[in-house]
């Protein structure tokens, strides 16, 4: 069994070779996301988040994305960054310390600072290291607890790190909601530079300051093309009802004398998951932030998890005539959150 420390040495400096891969978010909740921050004036510095994927360049503590485009999004030396997002040819430069993430995949584009194994967020493993293969190399998994916090509760964070070069491949939060994870990886046997630095035109912090100060906030090019659609093409919501196709691809487990099960909706296992126990006054641990409905029928307890759209009473009346035509639902069981699922 591999040790947490050896584990932490691999990769507390980032990937020691210089690597490159395709990286795909997922975020499984349509819940707002609320995100809080402080700032000086300066317009604040993002990591880039596009839902289809992005191309990641890791060495050490350097940092590349770009686009599947090959449009250049986001680079780093490992101390400073620079955001080509709203100017391929100016871009907002800060610390890299000073750069926000909205959802679980920080790990992969930015490697913490060595003084925050030391804390309590995130920073201890919850459990023992696990030995895994994960897109044909070997690899460890390791769970890491979350920080104590008043109010709602914190979720733990799932690593996998590449045992050869220290490189972090997935990232997923505790709750299944969101993260990130390469769908190939390469070992680059030339490291090049040249490509985590910037040496043209900058808007620093200071200048964002003053830009602040001169007329408030800067309006970005993507900020620019979204009043032009509404303006030319329309300004009001853009609501079509669709059909989705909740039909199982994967049934992951099943219990034939109990009836209880747990399946994966939709082609690729995309669409929801479904799942069924006997019916029970016991707390049921799954719970999720993302879009969830539970009820009951006579014998059973059904939770039902879907990723995209709105599910109205229409809706569900016809998803549980489908699963249990006979029997009317009726109640609804105590649902828990669940501990952590993924890779």
């Amino acid at each position: 069994m591999t040790e947490w420390v050896q584990m932490l040495v691999t990769m507390a400096d980032g990937p020691r070779q210089q690597v490159h891969g395709t990286v795909v978010p997922y975020r499984n909740s349509e819940e707002p996301f609320h995100y809080y921050l402080g700032t000086y004036g300066e317009e604040p510095v993002f990591l880039p988040y596009h839902r289809e994927g992005l191309r990641l360049y890791r060495w050490g503590r350097r940092s590349r994305i770009e686009s599947l485009g090959g449009g250049v999004l986001f680079v780093s030396d490992g101390d400073t960054a620079w955001d080509f997002t709203s100017d391929p040819h100016r871009p907002r430069c800060t610390a890299l310390h000073r750069v926000h993430s909205l959802g679980s995949d920080r790990c992969l584009v930015v490697t913490p600072r060595v003084e925050h194994w030391v804390g309590s967020h995130h920073a201890r493993p919850a459990g023992p290291v696990t030995d895994l293969e994960f897109l044909g190399r070997s690899c460890w998994s390791v769970d890491l607890a979350a920080g104590e916090r008043r109010g709602r509760p914190r979720s733990s964070l799932r690593l996998v790190v590449d045992a050869d070069t220290g490189t972090v491949l997935a990232q997923h939060s505790g709750d299944g909601v969101d993260g990130a994870a390469y769908t190939d990886l390469t070992v680059d046997e030339s490291p090049d530079p040249s490509l985590f630095v910037w040496s043209g035109p900058v808007v620093s912090d200071e200048e964002s300051r003053d830009r602040a100060g001169n007329g408030g906030h800067s309006v970005t090019r993507h900020e620019n093309d979204l009043q032009w659609f509404r303006e030319n093409v329309t300004a009001d919501p853009v609501l079509v009802p669709m059909l989705s196709d909740f039909t199982p691809s994967l049934v992951d487990r099943v219990d034939r004398e109990s009836g209880d099960f747990s399946a994966l909706l939709g082609a690729d296992e995309r669409t929801g998951w479904l799942v069924r126990r006997r019916r029970s006054s016991e707390p049921w641990p799954v719970k999720v932030h993302g879009n969830q409905i539970v009820w009951s029928t006579r014998d059973f307890d059904w939770a039902f998890q879907w990723y995209r759209g709105t599910l109205g009473d229409d809706g569900l009346a016809l998803l549980q005539r489908q699963l249990h035509p006979d029997e009317p639902a009726e109640g609804a069981p105590h649902i828990v959150f669940a501990g952590s699922n993924g890779p």
